[in-house]
């Protein structure tokens, strides 16, 4: 999905520090977890589950990690550049197949409201376009979640439809989704290519973006 060596473990934005998370982050993913979980009930069907035991949230990254060294799908962590808050967390997903990458998120409640939904996807598309040969990213969404839809809009993607009964949510009930998608031929030459965001690889060393990365 990416290209050799280019593979982003670490994201730095203006305000954010998105990374892979490590089994040692497990106890503070549990604590914003909990913080969270009335905002997150709505619309996360895995937050039904919640609260657990931290020590659970070992398995879970080891997982995540697993599956972000193997390329088969990429889940990060949100904090401040000290890492001394977890924001959130993200995830660039390939479900989609080979030309898509589709973003996922969530933000503490304790910091939502307050733009980071929509720099952390900015910096996901950037590293998603320049660091691999997809076509385009995509982003699902419940059709009632007020604050994912607003996202969409500020950052420019298109609404490409509505899928219906897509899962169920933590009530048992389903939930319809917007799918919106943002195509390379938008992205290049776009204000969100010329962010400036910082991206490392696994050892640590920079990552040097390429706008004109073609589609493979």
């Amino acid at each position: 999905m990416f290209r050799q060596g280019a593979v982003p473990y670490t994201i730095r934005t203006s305000r954010t520090k998105i990374r892979c998370w490590d089994p040692r982050d497990a106890r503070r993913l549990q604590d914003a977890i909990n913080d969270s979980l009335e905002s997150l009930l709505p619309w996360m069907p895995w937050a039904k589950d919640e609260p657990k035991q931290y020590r659970s949230k070992i398995e879970t990254i080891r997982f995540f990690r697993g599956s972000f060294d193997l390329g088969k799908d990429f889940v990060f962590g949100i904090f401040d550049h000290e890492e001394s808050e977890v924001l959130g967390g993200c995830g660039l997903h390939t479900r989609g197949g080979a030309y898509s990458l589709e973003i996922g998120y969530w933000i503490n409640r304790e910091y939502q409201n307050r733009g980071y939904a929509t720099e952390v996807t900015r910096a996901l598309m950037k590293v998603a376009f320049e660091l691999s040969g997809i076509d385009n990213v995509r982003i699902c969404c419940d059709v009632k979640n007020a604050a994912s839809l607003r996202v969409i809009e500020k950052v420019g993607f298109e609404k490409e439809g509505i899928l219906l009964h897509q899962q169920k949510n933590t009530n048992d009930e389903f939930q319809d989704f917007q799918v919106a998608v943002f195509l390379r031929d938008s992205y290049t030459g776009s204000e969100i290519s010329r962010q400036e965001i910082v991206a490392y690889d696994a050892v640590g060393d920079t990552i040097e973006f390429d706008e004109d990365t073609e589609n493979e």
